[in-house]
């Protein structure tokens, strides 16, 4: 008798519906593998620092936790394949108070008021109208906004302005701050209180899978509590990465899968990870062209952004002045060398590189794992290419196969 591992998995938005579907669907085919997983034991553990969209709003107007990547998670692992979990993820078109909401967000926060502002209450709530099976679990459960340190010192906040900031130097480090709605907070430095049960959750995995989903947005705001850290590092489960298809606009640059792993690592010290996961199909032409061109459209609307302003500043004619224009022309030929190099699949999909990426004795798994998928961007619908479901839960099935204490009980 085979004793079926229980997985933890950690991240936020679409990455993570994405795995926790393929998950779900892998295991109620009853497909070669799927016994060996406790979906009755299974936890997501979620980012809480969206500040966009219908989340934000609610965030803003309520003092909750952002609903929306929840939403996500709960349809993800439902049974309910009805109108319900269509219901859930409906979102109203209108131009007023309710246009942009989905109903399973207004939902979440009538339940959380049903429940005696009771979030983690309203998730249970949820998921038994959607016969979800698993639980979702938010990291913590404190107002949180998620701040970027660039390289040269600058810090930006909010998790939707960071990826749409106007510098774009990389990324240094993320962290949380309060978010105060009203409230005041005196402790420095502030440190964010892990959720007992995603704590609870690590120290009982048998295998600890984080991400895919946005490096620094969807899979930092996890790893910067210094608890959850602390327990993914003592934990003795499997420690699994899985890296991105595709790099991300002001987030992962030109980064390779080394790159990905050493920014975990720097966030998250002491943690060892025993297998990354990695695609290695090439992304259809026209969309490595499409992904290519978003990324030269950002960099030459900021060298035109700098020079107006270069301009604008040489015009009042000022000497101290010059040092100012001077720095920006040196910015200017930074995005210019960015420009060049952002051509070809090599810089905007992920690959192992064996030539340049050192993982030491992490054990690479490369898979084919992607589709392309249809999103509406600026109100057109744009090709872009996310992890396949279905072939990212088979790749880690046979990861999984692997873990020690699978061996041990079919022995």
């Amino acid at each position: 008798m085979v004793d079926a591992l229980k997985l933890v998995c950690i991240g936020g938005g679409t990455g993570l519906s994405s795995l926790l579907s393929g998950i779900k669907q892998h295991t109620s085919n009853r497909l070669p593998g799927s016994e060996i997983i406790d979906m009755d034991n299974l936890a997501a553990i979620v980012s809480v620092s969206d500040d966009g969209g219908s989340s934000g709003r609610l965030v803003e107007e309520f003092d909750v936790i952002p609903p929306g990547d929840i939403r996500q998670l709960l349809v993800a692992l439902s049974n309910d394949h009805g109108l319900l979990a269509r219901l859930f993820g409906y979102r109203f078109s209108s131009d007023g108070d309710l246009g942009g909401h989905t109903v399973g967000n207004l939902l979440l926060i009538a339940l959380t008021e049903l429940n005696n502002g009771s979030f983690p209450k309203a998730i249970q709530e949820a998921s038994k109208l959607l016969s979800t099976r698993g639980r979702i679990i938010p990291v913590s459960l404190d107002g949180t906004i998620l701040c970027a340190e660039l390289t040269g010192g600058d810090i930006v906040c909010g998790e939707s302005n960071i990826p749409e900031r106007s510098n774009r130097e990389l990324i240094q480090r993320v962290f949380l701050k309060p978010r105060e709605n009203g409230k005041q907070h005196h402790d420095e430095p502030y440190e964010c209180a892990a959720h007992t049960e995603a704590v609870e959750a690590i120290a009982n995995a048998d295998a600890v899978i984080i991400g895919p989903g946005s490096l620094y947005t969807s899979i930092m705001p996890n790893l910067v509590i210094k608890e959850i850290a602390d327990t993914i590092h003592s934990s003795q489960a499997m420690k699994i990465y899985i890296c991105n298809v595709m790099s991300q606009p002001g987030e992962t640059d030109g980064y390779s899968v080394t790159n990905h792993v050493e920014a975990i690592l720097a966030h998250a010290p002491g943690i060892s990870l025993d297998y990354v996961i990695v695609n290695n199909q090439p992304a259809p032409e026209k969309i490595i062209e499409r992904y290519s061109q978003k990324g030269l459209l950002n960099r030459l609307a900021q060298i035109k952004l700098n020079a107006e302003k270069g301009l604008s500043m040489l015009e009042q004619e000022q000497e101290e002045i010059i040092d100012f224009v001077l720095n920006l022309t040196e910015d200017i030929s930074q995005l210019s060398n960015e420009a060049k190099q952002l051509a070809g699949p090599a810089n905007v999909q992920i690959f192992y590189d064996r030539r340049r990426d050192n993982l030491g004795d992490t054990r690479i798994v490369e898979a084919e794992l992607i589709r392309e998928v249809e999103l509406i961007d600026s109100g057109e619908s744009q090709p872009v290419i996310r992890h396949h479901p279905e072939k990212l839960a088979q790749t880690l099935v046979k990861v999984l196969s692997d873990h020690p204490r699978f061996h041990e009980s079919v022995s």
